[in-house]
C-alpha cells in the first residue's frame, strides 16, 4: 500500500502551533499523520523482511504437509537488489555548479554531521522499502553546526503540496530507551513531543526557526509520477522468485529427512521380525540394522522377499533452484557467482568485471540522479538553517559529486593518463584528472596543498640562487615558466 494522493491533503490546515498545549487542529493533524504510517506500513514491513530474508513463505500444502511448515528455508536474493547498489552508493563532494572543486562549505557541513556513515542507511532504506528520510534542524548550540539525521521510514509520515514535491507537515514517532517519543514538523517550527502515562501527546520543547518551510527531504527509489514516494527495488517479480525457490528448498529438506534412508519392500515377512525376544515390538531403527539385514525363514521355510525402492534423486530440486537464481540474476542484474552459480563463469579482470557489471553500473547511476536531487536539496536546508532561512545566492543549484563506479586498475588507469598528458590533452594536476586516478577530495586538496607548498619552496630556492629577479612579480604558482 502506498502514500494516499497528494490531493488528500490539499485541504489540510496547518495551524498556527500554540506554545503550551496542543490544539484540537493540532491534534487532529497528529491523527492524520498517524494514519498515513499506519496505512503504508504494512508494505513497507514486507519490504524488509524479503531484504532480509525474514518473509513468510505460504505453502501450497501439495508436497509438504503443514505438519512441516515449521521448517524454514531462507533465499537471500532480495538483499542482492539492495547491498551491492548500497555499496556503490560514495559521495565524493559537493560542489556548485560552475565550480571546479569541491565546496569547503558544503563538504564541511556532510563531514562534521558524519554523513558518510549516514548515507548507506539512508540509500538502504530507500532501495529497501522505497524511501529514505532526511530531517535538517538547528544545531545543539549556538555557533554549532546545523543537524542532518537519516530516520526510519518505518515511522515517518508526510502530508504533501498538490504537486507532491514538498512536504506541509510531517510526523516522527519513536522510542527512545522506555518512553514514546514523537517530532511535528510545520513550516515555521519543530515541536518535541512525548506520550504521557494517560497516552497522550505532550509539548516538552519547540524549535521557531520561522523559516516558512518543512525541513525534511525524501529519498525515494524510482519514483513514478502517480507515485513520488517511491518503490522497493525487490520487486514483485523477485519476490516470487523468492517465494518459488524457498519452497523448493523446503520440499528438498522434507524429501532430505523423509527418504535419505532407503525404503524396502518385505514380502512374506511375519511378526516376530518386529519383536525383540520378549515379545515386545522394536523401534523403527532397530528393525532397519537388525532384522533388515538379517531376516528369519518363514513356518514354509521360505525366506522373505526383500525388494528396494529408489531413492530419491536431488538433482530434480537442485536444477529448479539453479533457474530460479538465474531468474534471480537476471532481476538483480548480478553477475552468476555471486547468486550461487559458479559454474556459469567468473570474471577475473578489472575489465572484465566492469563488462559484466556494466548495466548494474547504469541503473546505480540512474539511481544517483534521483538520490543527488534530494542531497542536494538537504545540503540547501543546512545551509539555510545556518543563514536565518535564507539561502545564499550561490548555493541556488548544488550538484552531488559521486565516487566513481567502475573498479580502477591502477596500472592501466596511470597508463592511460600518463599517454593523455603527454598529448597535452589534459593537465596533470587538474582535479579532473586526480579524480579519475582514483583520488577522493580529501586526497586532492591535499595534493593540492602539497603542490603549492612545493611550489614556494622551488621558487625560494630560485631566488636564493639568483636564477630569478627578486623585482619580478610570482604568485607562488607553477614554477614551469622558470
Amino acid at each position: 500500500m502506498q502514500f494516499p494522493s497528494f490531493s488528500a491533503f490539499s485541504t489540510l490546515s496547518i495551524p498556527a502551533l500554540p506554545s503550551l498545549a496542543l490544539s484540537e487542529d493540532e491534534k487532529n493533524l497528529i491523527a492524520t499523520l498517524q494514519g498515513v504510517a499506519l496505512r503504508s506500513r504494512p508494505q513497507m514491513q514486507l519490504d524488509e523482511a524479503y531484504y532480509l530474508g525474514e518473509q513468510v513463505i505460504n505453502n501450497l500444502r501439495i508436497a509438504v504437509p503443514q505438519e512441516l511448515e515449521v521448517i524454514r528455508t531462507i533465499v537471500g536474493w532480495g538483499a542482492l537488489a539492495v547491498d551491492p547498489y548500497v555499496e556503490r552508493h560514495a559521495i565524493d563532494c559537493f560542489r556548485l555548479p560552475d565550480g571546479t572543486d569541491a565546496d569547503p562549505y558544503l563538504t564541511s557541513l556532510w563531514k562534521l554531521n558524519g554523513l558518510d556513515a549516514e548515507l548507506p542507511l539512508a540509500t538502504t532504506d530507500a532501495l529497501a522499502v522505497g524511501r529514505g528520510w532526511w530531517v535538517v534542524g538547528s544545531p545543539l548550540e549556538s555557533g554549532g553546526v546545523p543537524q542532518i539525521t537519516v530516520e526510519s521510514p518505518m515511522n515517518l509520515a508526510a502530508a504533501w503540496n498538490k504537486r507532491g514535491t514538498e512536504p506541509r507537515a510531517v510526523f516522527h514517532e519513536y522510542w527512545d530507551s522506555e518512553t514514546r517519543r514523537a517530532a511535528l514538523l510545520v513550516p515555521n517550527q519543530t515541536i518535541s513531543l512525548t506520550m504521557n502515562d494517560q497516552g497522550q501527546w505532550e509539548i516538552d520543547g519547540r524549535d521557531e526557526h520561522d523559516f516558512g518551510f518543512v525541513p525534511v527531504v525524501r529519498m525515494p527509489n524510482t519514483p513514478r509520477t502517480n507515485d513520488r514516494a517511491g518503490r522497493s527495488a525487490i520487486t514483485p517479480a523477485l519476490r516470487s522468485t523468492i517465494d518459488g525457490a524457498c519452497r523448493t528448498l523446503l520440499g528438498l529438506e522434507v524429501a532430505r529427512e523423509l527418504y535419505s534412508v532407503p525404503q524396502m519392500l518385505l514380502l512374506g515377512v511375519t511378526e516376530s521380525a518386529f519383536q525383540k525376544s520378549d515379545g515386545t515390538p522394536k523401534s523403527a531403527w532397530e528393525t532397519y540394522i537388525t532384522n533388515v539385514l538379517a531376516l528369519e525363514r518363514d513356518q514354509n521355510g521360505d525366506l522373505p522377499e526383500v525388494k528396494q525402492k529408489t531413492v530419491y534423486d536431488p538433482a530434480t530440486f537442485t536444477k529448479l533452484v539453479e533457474n530460479a537464481a538465474s531468474r534471480a540474476a537476471s532481476i538483480v542484474l548480478a553477475p552468476p557467482q555471486e547468486i550461487g552459480l559458479y559454474t556459469q563463469g567468473n570474471p577475473v579482470s578489472a575489465e572484465a568485471q566492469n563488462t559484466s557489471e556494466s548495466r548494474r553500473n547504469r541503473r546505480a547511476r540512474s539511481q544517483q540522479a534521483t538520490f543527488g536531487v534530494a542531497l542536494g536539496k538537504v545540503m540547501q536546508y543546512a545551509a539555510m538553517f545556518d543563514n536565518g532561512g535564507i539561502l545564499p545566492e550561490q548555493f541556488r543549484q548544488v550538484e552531488a559529486d559521486w565516487v566513481d563506479l567502475e573498479l580502477i586498475d591502477f596500472s592501466t588507469t596511470a597508463d592511460g593518463i600518463s599517454k593523455l598528458v603527454a598529448a597535452g590533452s589534459i593537465p596533470a594536476t587538474s582535479d579532473v584528472t586526480l579524480k579519475r586516478a582514483g583520488f577522493n577530495a580529501v586526497e586532492r586538496a591535499r595534493l593540492a596543498q602539497d603542490r603549492s607548498a612545493d611550489d614556494g619552496r622551488m621558487l625560494a630556492r630560485a631566488l636564493a640562487n639568483g636564477l630569478v629577479p627578486p623585482t619580478q612579480e610570482t604568485s607562488g604558482g607553477n614554477a614551469s615558466g622558470l
